[in-house]
């Protein structure tokens, strides 16, 4: 009778913890929102094509391409319009790029840190063999 007790209770405790863990949700009352159009002029004034705008995880999301029309997808505080979490797609290689901000300093810059492609400038990826 104690063991079915023990492991509900572990299982309550796992699942519990998956919530803790998601750092990138907006936690903000509706009264302190800020206007879709306040988002888009936002977007606007970075240079970015906004291709879709919905509410995700309580932020607001945006899905579209930077000044240099690299694809995106981002996470913004609906009362700071301050970036939670931003995902990039190469164009190249297919593979996403994840960051997380945690300032207005860090939010100032778009493009964020630079690539490793960049600091190269090669136009295709590093060839590696395993042995």
């Amino acid at each position: 009778m104690v063991k079915p007790f023990r492991v509900g209770l572990l299982l309550l405790a796992v699942a519990g913890s998956g919530a803790a863990m998601a750092d990138d949700d907006c936690d903000v009352p509706l009264g302190r929102w800020q206007p879709r159009e306040a988002v888009q002029a936002m977007a606007q004034a970075r240079g970015w094509q906004v291709d879709r705008l919905r509410i995700d995880d309580g932020c607001y999301q945006i899905r579209g391409a930077d000044e240099t029309g690299q694809p995106f997808k981002v996470k913004i505080d609906p009362a700071t319009l301050e970036i939670v979490k931003i995902k990039r797609r190469s164009r190249h290689d297919g593979g996403d790029r994840h960051e997380r901000r945690s300032s207005a300093a860090d939010a100032a810059d778009p493009s964020g840190p630079a690539s490793p492609k960049s600091l190269f400038d090669r136009s295709e990826p590093p060839k590696a063999t395993v042995k």
